[in-house]
C-alpha cells in the first residue's frame, strides 16, 4: 500500500529483534507489511528532522522521551516561541508500534542506551561483575517506545508526600488536573469514573483490545486468595488486582512522540534534531543559560537560547548533562577535570528505582505454542485486534499492601507484574507451531515479578570522565536497606499464595520452576526466608522506573536540585522535567507521571512568560 508520501524513514526492522537466525525471514516479512499499513507505521506523519540547526531558539529541550516530547510539543503550541528538541537516538521503529512487540528492541544499541550499573555490593550477585542491566530508551519517544504502555499514576499519598516535603503545588489535588490535561479516556462510564479521568487530551487511554483467558483466571484466583480486584487502580480503588488501561490507540502503541510531536510536526516553530547528543549547557558569568552545545554527525554545534533550556534526559542522563556543564558537587566535578560553575551537592544523588524479582512458573496443562502466527497477523493488519494488539499477561498488574505497608492501607508497598502469552516472535508464522520444535512437550512458561514500590536504598549518578560520550557511573545500591529485602520476600509469598489457588492449579497445572540461584539452596533450606533473601540478591531484577537524581525540594534541603517550579537552584533559565525530579518514586509505572510533570512544568513557563493562569 502506498501511504501517499515520499518515505525516507527506514528504522530498525523486526527481522533483527528476535534471537536466532531462523526468525529473520518471517519477522522481516511482518515488518514489511507493517510499514505499508499506514495507520500503524504513520510513515507520512513522522517528524522530519533538521540536519543543520538555526542559530537561536527561545527554548531548547534536551531529550525526546516521555517528558521531553511532551514539553517540546506543548511549548510549540505558543506560535511565537521557537523550540528545538534534541534527541540522541533516531525515530521509533515501525515494529515497536505493535503492542505485542513491546520489548523486542530492548538491548539493541541503536535504540537502547544499554547501561550497566557499577558492581553492586548487595544485589545482582549472579550477574557478570555483579552489574545490573539498565535498559534506557535512546529513541524519539524514549522509554515510551519500549515500555509496556501501562497507564498508572501512583497513588494520592505519593504526591501529598511530595508537597509535605516542601514542594507546594504538588499535592494530589494539584497534580490531578495535569494528568487530566493529557488524557483522552475512551472508557469513562463503562470501566472508569469521570471523577478521575478526562477526554479531549492527546493521550488516548483504554484497555487493549485483547486479553488472554488466563488474565481473567488470575483475577478469579486473586479473589479466591482473598485479594481485591479493581477496574481502575487510578481511581477510587487503588489497591488490588487489575487489567490495566494502556496508552494505545486502536491497538497501536501511543508513545510520547506519537502523542505530542507528530500532531505538531507541521508547526514552523518546532524543530527536532535526531541522533544529536547534548554535551554542555552554556552559561554566562551570571549563571544565566545562553546556549547548548551538542554533537550531530560528529560535528559540534552550539545554539543560542533566548529564554530557557529544559533538561528531560531521564534519571541517568539529566544529572549527567548537568555535571558535564559544571553544575553539581564540587569535589566530583574537580575529580574529572570539569570547571565548577555552580556547586550543587544534590545532582546525581537520591537515585533509586523499583527493585524486582522474577518468579517463573510452568503451566503444565498448556502447551508451549507460539502466540504469533499468520492468523494473528492478518487479524491485526485488518482489524487491529487479536494477540498482536496487546501485551498479553503484561497488561495485568496488582498493587498490594504487605505487613510492612503504611497502616492506612492507602500506600501499597508491592506491585506485581506478569509476563506471558506474548505474540512477539515466530520463525514461520505457522499456526499451532511449537515454541521449541525440539521439545514439543515443553509447557508454557509465564513469570510473575513482585516489585518494591517504596525502596529505602539510595544510589548515585556520577561522571567517569569529562568525555560526554562516556557512560556515567551508575550505582543504585539495590537491597542495601534490610526493609527492601523483607518487603520483596513478602511479595514472593503473595505470588506463592496466588499460585496455590484451586483455579490455577487445576486449570493450568501451575508449578514454580526451581531455578539455580548460585549456592542459595546449599546454604539455606529451600523456600525459607533466608533462601529467598539469597535468591533476590543473586538474581535481582529492576522495573526500570529510575528516579530521584535531580531531586525537587525546598531551598532548605541541601540535596534539592530543583525548586517546586522545576527550576535548577542557582541557575537562571534552566529547568528539569522528568522522573529525576521525583523526591520519591511514585507507587507504580512512571510514564504517565512524567508526562504530568512536563505538563505542569510547561504551565509554569507559560505563567512566567505569558501571564496566562
Amino acid at each position: 500500500m502506498d501511504c501517499g508520501c515520499e518515505v525516507d524513514f527506514t528504522g530498525l526492522s523486526l527481522g533483527t529483534s528476535c534471537a536466532g537466525g531462523s526468525f529473520v525471514l518471517f519477522m522481516a516479512l511482518l515488518d514489511s507489511f507493517l510499514r505499508k499499513t499506514c495507520d500503524i507505521s504513520e510513515i507520512c506523519e513522522r517528524v522530519k528532522p533538521k540536519v543543520v540547526p538555526d542559530e537561536v531558539y527561545d527554548f531548547v529541550v534536551i531529550g525526546g522521551g516521555s517528558g521531553g516530547a511532551t514539553a517540546a510539543g506543548r511549548l510549540a503550541e505558543v506560535d511565537d516561541w521557537k523550540v528545538l528538541l534534541l534527541e540522541a537516538g533516531d525515530d521509533e521503529p515501525v515494529g515497536s508500534q505493535v503492542p505485542a512487540m513491546a520489548y523486542n528492541f530492548l538491548g539493541n544499541p541503536a535504540i537502547d542506551w544499554g547501561y550497566k550499573t557499577d558492581p553492586e555490593e548487595s544485589a545482582c550477585l549472579g550477574y557478570a561483575n555483579h552489574q545490573c542491566d539498565f535498559p534506557r530508551g535512546k529513541v524519539l519517544g524514549g522509554c515510551s517506545v519500549v515500555n509496556g504502555m501501562m497507564y498508572m499514576r501512583g497513588v494520592p499519598k505519593d504526591f501529598d508526600d511530595w508537597e509535605a516535603a516542601g514542594n507546594p503545588g504538588w499535592g494530589y489535588d494539584d497534580v490531578l488536573p495535569y494528568f487530566l490535561r493529557s488524557e483522552d479516556n475512551t472508557e469513562i462510564g463503562t470501566l472508569v469514573d469521570a471523577k478521575y479521568h478526562a477526554t479531549g487530551g492527546p493521550m488516548t487511554t483504554n484497555r487493549f483490545p485483547d486479553q488472554p483467558k488466563m488474565a481473567f483466571d488470575i483475577l478469579k484466583a486473586a479473589e479466591e486468595a482473598n485479594f481485591s480486584v479493581s477496574n481502575d487502580l487510578n481511581g477510587e480503588k487503588l489497591e488490588g488486582f487489575a487489567i490495566a488501561q494502556s496508552n494505545s490507540r486502536n491497538g497501536v502503541r501511543l508513545s510520547s512522540a506519537r502523542t505530542f510531536l507528530r500532531p505538531n510536526r507541521n508547526r514552523q516553530n518546532l524543530q527536532v534534531m535526531l541522533n544529536s547528543t547534548a554535551t554542555r549547557i552554556v552559561l554566562n558569568k551570571n549563571n544565566k543559560v545562553t546556549g547548548v552545545e551538542f554533537l550531530y554527525q560528529k560535528v559540534k554545534y552550539r545554539v543560542k537560547v533566548r529564554k530557557e533550556v529544559i533538561v528531560s534526559g531521564g534519571a541517568i542522563n539529566s544529572p549527567q548533562i548537568l555535571l558535564l556543564s559544571g553544575i553539581g558537587p564540587k569535589d566530583e566535578l574537580e575529580k574529572v577535570g570539569i570547571k565548577v560553575v555552580h556547586d550543587l551537592p544534590g545532582v546525581g544523588k537520591n537515585f533509586h528505582n523499583h527493585v524486582a524479582f522474577y518468579l517463573y512458573y510452568l503451566l503444565n496443562k498448556e502447551e508451549a505454542i507460539s502466540d504469533l502466527d499468520w492468523v494473528a497477523v492478518v487479524n491485526y493488519l485488518l482489524y487491529r485486534k487479536g494477540p498482536l494488539s496487546s501485551t498479553a499477561l503484561s497488561q495485568l498488574t496488582a498493587r498490594l499492601n504487605t505487613k510492612y505497608a503504611d497502616p492506612s492501607g492507602l500506600f501499597p508497598d508491592i506491585q506485581l507484574f506478569f509476563d506471558g502469552f506474548m505474540a512477539s516472535c515466530s520463525n514461520t508464522g505457522e499456526a499451532r507451531a511449537y515454541e521449541n520444535p525440539d521439545d514439543p512437550k515443553q509447557p508454557k512458561l509465564i513469570n510473575v515479578s513482585p516489585v518494591v514500590l517504596h525502596p529505602k536504598s539510595r544510589g548515585s549518578i556520577t561522571l567517569r570522565s569529562s568525555n560526554p560520550l562516556d557512560a556515567p557511573s551508575i550505582r543504585v545500591n539495590y537491597l542495601k536497606e534490610p526493609e527492601d529485602v523483607a518487603t520483596l520476600i513478602e511479595g514472593i509469598r503473595i505470588v506463592q499464595k496466588l499460585a496455590n489457588t484451586t483455579i490455577l492449579r487445576e486449570k493450568y497445572g501451575i508449578e514454580l520452576r526451581k531455578d539455580d540461584y548460585g549456592d542459595c539452596e546449599k546454604l539455606h533450606e529451600y523456600d525459607s526466608d533466608a533462601f529467598w533473601e539469597c535468591a533476590v540478591r543473586y538474581m535481582t531484577g529492576n522495573e526500570n522506573h529510575q528516579s530521584g537524581s535531580c531531586k525537587m525540594g525546598p531551598a532548605s534541603d541541601p540535596m534539592a536540585v530543583v525548586d517546586h517550579q522545576l527550576q535548577v537552584y542557582g541557575i537562571l533559565g534552566l529547568r528539569v522535567m522528568d522522573s529525576s525530579i521525583m523526591p520519591k518514586v511514585i507507587s507504580g509505572n512512571t510514564h504517565a507521571p512524567i508526562v504530568m510533570i512536563a505538563e505542569k512544568g510547561v504551565q509554569h513557563i507559560k505563567d512566567k512568560y505569558l501571564n496566562a493562569y
